[in-house]
């Protein structure tokens, strides 16, 4: 996801899979340092179908829908193929990232990547006790070694900055909210200045679900 989302980037940068037998980089954890959160950094079990679209290069874009959803301790990424079928599936449970893979290409940056981008993007970043969400305020901390920098209006959020010290250039992610009944954004637009490509994800449907896991009040 470098979502997440770099959702389905095999599809997405076939310019850095070359759709052949061109092996990507080798990566290592630090070449994109972050703290996955836990089950708790999002308050709540939500299944999102969304449309991503993801532009690089000059001027170079494509689009693919994808889902998100979390349930309990589990978060789950699934990429869609053109056909509509399942791509590819990313969970992180207890801590641990798997990825089962469909496609006949290698992703072109480990599964850990696009969780952490989800996780950017959709999860809660400030620690217990930083206030945010108010009239209108900036709030920040330092998380892992990033400083967070919060941008709210009207109660809802509307920027988020990660900078680090050993980083040139930050990851800023943008915030629409076009539902006002919705838990989630309808649209996020995250701008990584570290790899140099911009994901833009529309949100088209929200399922808050129930400890169950059914839809709460029928879905959305």
């Amino acid at each position: 996801m470098r979502t997440f989302s770099l959702l389905n980037l095999a599809l997405v940068f076939p310019a850095l899979t070359a759709c052949s037998s061109a092996e990507r980089p080798a990566f290592s954890a630090s070449d994109y340092p972050g703290e996955l959160r836990g089950p708790d950094g999002l308050p709540f079990d939500v299944v999102w179908q969304q449309r991503v679209t993801a532009h690089w290069g000059d001027g170079q874009q494509r689009g693919f829908d994808a889902a998100l959803q979390k349930q309990g301790d589990k978060l789950t990424v699934l990429g869609l193929s053109p056909t509509g079928s399942v791509g590819f599936v990313i969970t992180l449970q207890n801590g641990e990232v798997a990825v089962e893979n469909r496609t006949s290409m290698e992703l072109p940056f480990p599964a850990r990547f696009i969780v952490l981008d989800v996780q950017r993007a959709f999860y809660s970043w400030l620690p217990p006790g930083v206030p945010a969400g108010m009239a209108a305020r900036v709030a920040s901390a330092r998380v892992d070694g990033e400083r967070v920098i919060e941008r709210w209006a009207g109660g809802r959020l509307v920027e988020r900055r990660f900078e680090r010290d050993d980083r040139a250039e930050p990851i800023v992610v943008h915030y629409d909210w076009a539902q006002p009944d919705w838990r989630g954004p309808s649209r996020v637009r995250l701008e990584n200045g570290w790899f140099g490509y911009e994901l833009v994800v529309d949100t088209h449907a929200e399922t808050v679900l129930t400890k169950a896991g059914l839809p709460e009040d029928g879905g959305r």
